[in-house]
C-alpha cells in the first residue's frame, strides 16, 4: 500500500467514527467515572510560550479507557517560537486525584516541533492516571495590563482508566490505526469531528494535515 493509499485509510477510518454516537454525552444519569473536570485542551495563553493550545485526543468527557492497546495522542498546531513539550502520567484516585508521594509513571519530554500529532504508547496500569501535558518554558513571559503573569498556561489534564471501555472502543481503533503513518501525515478535518473541537480551538491557522509522530 503507498503513504498515500495509507493516509487516505486513516481518515476513512476516523470518518466512520462520526456515525457512532461514541463520544457525545449520552442522555440518563452518568455513570461513576464517566466525566472528569479537568481540561483536555491546554496552553492557549496570551504569552508567547504558551500561546498556541495542544489538545488531547480523548472524548468530550475528558476520560479516556486504554485497553489493550496503551495508546495516548495529541495534537499540537502551528507556532512562530515552539517549545518542548513535557508528558506526565502520575497514579492516581478514582476520582482523579493525583497520588501523593508517588513517582510518575511516565515523565517525557518532547521537543519542539509544530503542527504534529504525538502518538505515545505509555506503560500498563492497572489503576487510574492522571495524563498531564504541558510546554516547558524557559522563563516567563511578563505579565498582563492587568499585572497576572501570562507565561504558564494551563496544562491538559485527562483522566485515563486501565479497563476496556466499549463506548471509547472505536476511538481506540483510531489512534492504532495511525500508528501505520508514523513519520508521515494525516488529515487535521476528521480528528476536528470525531473527537468533537469546534473552531475555537482548530481554526483557520490550522494546516490541513499534520505530521504523525510516534514515540
Amino acid at each position: 500500500m503507498s503513504r498515500f493509499q495509507s493516509v487516505n485509510a486513516v481518515a476513512a477510518l476516523l470518518m466512520s467514527a462520526l456515525v457512532v454516537p461514541m463520544i457525545c454525552a449520552s442522555s440518563g444519569e452518568a455513570a461513576p467515572r464517566s466525566t472528569f473536570p479537568g481540561r483536555r485542551i491546554g496552553g492557549g495563553t496570551r504569552g508567547e510560550c504558551a500561546a498556541r493550545p495542544m489538545v488531547h485526543l480523548v472524548p468530550s468527557s475528558n476520560v479516556f479507557s486504554l485497553g489493550n492497546a496503551n495508546l495516548i495522542a495529541l495534537l499540537e498546531g502551528p507556532a512562530a517560537n515552539p517549545m518542548p513539550l513535557e508528558v506526565i502520567l502520575r497514579p492516581a484516585s478514582d476520582d482523579g486525584f493525583a497520588a501523593q508521594d508517588v513517582s510518575p509513571l511516565l515523565q517525557q519530554s518532547l521537543g519542539a516541533s509544530v503542527n504534529r500529532l504525538v502518538l505515545l504508547r505509555v506503560p500498563a496500569a492497572s489503576s487510574p492516571l492522571l495524563w498531564e501535558s504541558s510546554y516547558q518554558c524557559d522563563e516567563d513571559d511578563g505579565a498582563d495590563e492587568f499585572g497576572f503573569v501570562t507565561a504558564s498556561a494551563p496544562p491538559a489534564l485527562t483522566l485515563l482508566l486501565p479497563e476496556a471501555d466499549s463506548q471509547v472502543g472505536l476511538l481506540q481503533q483510531q489512534l492504532a490505526s495511525l500508528q501505520a503513518v508514523c513519520g508521515s501525515s494525516t488529515a487535521v478535518a476528521p480528528l476536528k469531528q470525531v473527537f468533537d473541537f469546534g473552531d475555537e480551538v482548530i481554526d483557520d491557522s490550522w494546516p490541513e494535515t499534520v505530521t504523525v509522530q510516534c514515540f
